[in-house]
């Protein structure tokens, strides 16, 4: 059983862990502030609310399944499949069955930035167009022997002043294994699927300007086609309207910032650039069909209950 020393619940909180049993979870090992692993966690409660990455997390799915989305867009684990979520994106958990077993593993910014991959952009491009690899048994054994290492290495932490060092190199034999499934894995589903092109395109451009722009003819602007060809496209390829997208962005942001942050309302408003919080409100409602207060005050009494 993990040591409750080794984490304490704050700093859990932090990694938007707080649904996490430290009693009941199989171990929790770190390095300072930039490695963290949870291996086979016990779940509290089931955590629905989306909510915002500080940190890169990889999870490995050992045995059972889960299901949630990254950025609206879903992915389904089951044994050997293989996550990445990077910082800045936002998460949701639709179902964690009570046979999942996984390991998470979170990275920090600053520990990342020292690793040197090559072609980093290439790689974080790969990962925010499909975040999901699912390997055979050999393969998935590969990486759990990383796990293994970082786990070993952190355990003579105490004993040994090169450790950073080690886990640096080992993390960036990692990624650079990593990046070579991600890349294979994207130009497969690119040559199956290329009428999607478009669709990607234009979620790559929601996800920068969400915050800023709301309108249509913004984006089709930016993809060089009229605002109803665009929309034509978009529907076409995903079901689902240009505008039901754009609105689902900024109202997925909204909750996580409801849900998992100490933001006022009105910083809330202001930073998915509201003119007013009064405006954001009567946007927020119209949508989800209640007010942005009252979301925050449900998701509240829904985590003190649990």
């Amino acid at each position: 059983m993990v040591q409750n020393d080794i984490l304490n619940q704050k700093q859990l909180d932090s990694l938007q862990m707080s649904h996490v049993d430290l009693s009941r979870t199989e171990w929790i090992e770190r390095f300072e502030e930039d490695i963290i692993i949870i291996h086979n966690p016990h779940f509290k409660f089931q955590n629905r609310e989306p909510y915002r990455m500080k940190n890169v997390l990889a999870i490995i799915c050992n045995e059972g399944s889960a299901s949630g989305a990254v950025n609206l867009r879903t992915f389904n684990l089951q044994k050997n499949s293989f996550l990445i979520v990077l910082s800045s994106q936002i998460m949701e958990s639709y179902e964690v069955n009570e046979d999942f077993k996984g390991t998470y593993i979170f990275m920090s910014e600053r520990f990342l930035s020292r690793l040197d991959i090559g072609d980093a952009y290439k790689f974080y491009e790969g990962v925010e167009n499909d975040p999901l690899c699912q390997f055979d048994e050999r393969t998935a054994a590969a990486f759990r022997s990383y796990i293994d290492m970082s786990y070993n290495l952190m355990l003579i932490q105490d004993l040994n002043p090169n450790t950073g060092e080690a886990l640096r190199l080992l993390t960036k034999l990692f990624f650079l294994m990593m990046g070579w499934f991600i890349h294979s894995s994207s130009i497969g589903k690119k040559t199956q699927h290329r009428q999607s092109e478009v669709m990607t395109r234009f979620l790559q451009i929601v996800k920068h300007y969400y915050r800023k722009h709301r309108d249509v003819e913004f984006y089709a602007d930016k993809m060089n086609m009229s605002a109803k060809y665009m929309t034509t496209l978009i529907k076409n390829a995903s079901e689902k309207s240009a505008i039901r997208w754009i609105e689902d962005y900024v109202i997925l942001d909204a909750k996580a910032q409801l849900s998992s942050t100490m933001n006022t309302i009105q910083q809330i408003a202001f930073d998915l650039n509201f003119p007013s919080q009064s405006l954001f409100g009567r946007y927020f409602k119209r949508i989800v069909g209640v007010s942005p207060s009252d979301y925050r005050a449900s998701v509240k009494g829904h985590q003190k209950a649990n």
